[in-house]
């Protein structure tokens, strides 16, 4: 006897290949077998008759390193069917995090983790995951150690190159969480205090990543001006570690660049394929990306952690420094401000009461409204909020997006960031629910199996999830049925927090995570660690 039975419907495996009719059988939390007409009993059987047959999605690009902790954790992430997730991303992990730098860290990421207030008090990575182990995850969650905050774990946020001592110790951290089941190392040399190391630096401290089959996911150095040079850097270090690249939400900022860059940037990851790397990236569907408004200041504003960004932007020659730089291109830092302007940058997240007025609204309109230039303007905000803002800017073009999506090398990701306040990015609620309708039932760029491809079977050999990913018989019993047709995606930039709907189940492990479009609260997910 099946603990669940699923029959009539078209099943799409996850593989790429054509669709077709089955039914879906399931024991133990594992299918059983795929195939017509099983007709043996079972405690539930659900008619899936007009419905596809998925494997549940899979999302490795999200920041839910503290959510995961909260009550609620996993609604918006079930309800558009997703049944794995994967936090950690782009250098930015909360773990580690010992407990002189705890404050100072924790401060740092909170635009992107959110704040720390409900989630338990860790500092190593295998205190981090056993914490997690014992939380009653919906959902399946996988962790990533961010070389970033290794890095900040045993500097902080100064600049400079490690002192040997330093070094040694940042090699232990990375190598103590990839034996405590870190599924990869994340790169966000974009950011604070990644940017100080060099392609040697990065080869240097990155060093027991040669002891373990882990890839290495990176957020590049520059994504608009600097994008090519940024992809050359990272292929050479992974080509030196002799580990698997994965460039995170490939994409490239800036009207000046849209069109040619994109396909460039596919050029020369299919040239370092063809040289024998394993390389690949994802991509989420939106042209709009979200981090920390900090972003848009060069890097040698950041030096220092939150308190000194704040010294710096409080004083005028400094302020007339910025403006400088805001008004032309650079070779040495990604700058926002002059590749999308200040009216594609909004300000979503904010503490302060006074401010709450201005949260949604572009750095342009902020400034209209406050009388002010739009770099004062920016320098305050920042200043009066302790570093604490959250920003969703447009950078990219649709053309790009799909560009992107529609090669082979990529996944669909959602690289969703958790600001415990604001309003959100609406890829939190609705990235894949989003591909499906704008790319394959509205204006058709993939097939149904593409996508599902890429939403499944793809991300999942990324971090060698071998169990994960397909609907084949000894795979975890992670299932979505849904209607094509039936799938909504209300979240919007203005209204972000909306949860999809259209999905009949979402089963994680064989028990309903979503039953008729309703969460259970089933406790059905587990920790995943590296095998």
């Amino acid at each position: 006897m099946f603990d669940l039975l699923i029959k009539n419907g078209t099943v799409v495996d996850g593989s790429g290949a054509p669709a077709f009719p089955a039914d879906v059988a399931v024991s133990g939390g594992v299918i059983s077998a795929v195939a017509p007409g099983i007709s043996a009993p079972a405690a539930r059987t659900v008619d899936a008759s007009g419905r596809l047959v998925t494997p549940g999605f899979i999302d490795i690009h999200r920041h839910a390193d503290l959510n995961l902790f909260t009550e609620g954790f996993g609604a918006p992430e079930l309800r558009q069917g997703l049944t794995t997730i994967v936090n950690g991303n782009c250098g930015l992990s909360a773990v580690p995090c010992p407990a002189a730098r705890r404050e100072e860290i924790l401060h740092f990421l909170s635009p992107v983790v959110g704040d720390a207030d409900g989630a338990p008090r860790f500092g190593g990575f295998a205190e981090y995951m056993a914490l997690a182990e014992r939380e009653p995850l919906p959902l399946n969650v996988g962790m990533c150690v961010g070389n970033g905050t290794v890095r900040a774990a045993v500097r902080g946020y100064g600049e400079g190159p490690l002192s040997p001592g330093e070094l040694a110790a940042a090699r232990d951290l990375l190598r103590g969480a990839l034996s405590d089941g870190a599924l990869g190392v994340t790169l966000g040399v974009v950011y604070a205090p990644e940017y100080n190391y060099d392609a040697d630096g990065f080869t240097e401290v990155l060093s027991p990543m040669r002891e373990f089959p882990v890839p290495l996911a990176a957020h590049v150095r520059g994504e608009g001006d600097l994008l090519h040079e940024s992809l050359y850097e990272v292929i050479g270090i992974a080509r030196r570690l002799g580990t698997p690249l994965h460039v995170s939400h490939l994409k490239c900022i800036g009207r000046r660049n849209w069109g040619r860059g994109a396909k460039r940037a596919l050029e020369i990851l299919e040239e370092a394929r063809a040289r024998g790397l394993r390389a690949d990236c994802d991509v989420y569907p939106y042209t709009a990306g979200s981090t920390q408004l900090l972003q848009i200041l060069p890097p040698h504003f950041l030096e220092g952690g939150a308190p000194g960004v704040i010294r710096r932007l409080r004083e005028p020659a400094r302020r007339e420094e910025l403006r400088g730089i805001f008004a032309g291109p650079s070779d040495r830092f990604e700058n926002l401000v002059y590749l999308v302007g200040w009216e594609n940058i909004r300000c979503t997240s904010m503490r302060r009461p006074e401010n709450q007025p201005f949260i949604g609204k572009s750095v342009a309109e902020i400034a209209r409204r406050r009388g002010q230039d739009p770099c004062d303007c920016a320098c305050d905000l920042l200043a009066a909020e302790e570093c604490d803002v959250a920003m969703i800017d447009f950078i990219t073009s649709e053309e790009d997006v799909r560009t992107i999506l529609r090669s082979p090398m990529s996944s669909v990701i959602s690289d969703s960031v958790y600001p415990s306040r604001g309003v959100p990015h609406p890829r939190l609620y609705g990235a894949f629910p989003k591909v499906l309708i704008d790319y394959v039932r509205e204006s058709p760029l993939l097939t149904l199996e593409e996508a599902v491809h890429k939403m499944t079977a793809k991300p999942a050999g990324v971090y060698r999830l071998g169990s994960k990913g397909l609907l084949r018989a000894g795979f975890d019993a992670d299932i979505n049925v849904f209607s094509l047709e039936n799938l909504k995606n209300p979240a919007s930039y203005e209204h972000p927090a909306q949860y999809a709907s259209g999905f009949d189940y979402v089963f994680v492990s064989g028990r309903a995570a979503v039953d008729h479009d309703e969460l259970t609260r089933a406790p059905a997910g587990r920790l995943l660690r590296r095998a």
